[in-house]
């Protein structure tokens, strides 16, 4: 199986590569910092990390990844 967002060979198990499946746990990781701090819902806070100028590149994929797979 491939992962979605680069077509690396995904972890056994996992939908993403090891490297996006790193970002992926960041993101959930951060959203939980965010949630309790500020009231953002998932998709608003997987938006602002799209934007965010200083979010890693492989989160910043994986977070368009999850914001498109949402519409």
């Amino acid at each position: 199986m491939k992962c979605p967002v680069c077509g690396r060979e995904s972890i056994p198990g996992v939908n993403f590569c090891d490297r996006h499946m790193a970002a992926y746990r960041r993101l959930l990781e951060g959203y939980k910092e965010w949630r309790r701090a500020m009231n953002i819902g998932w998709s608003e806070y997987l938006k602002s990390i799209v934007e965010k100028s200083n979010a890693g590149l492989w989160v910043k994929e994986v977070a368009a990844y999850l914001v498109k797979e949402e519409a």
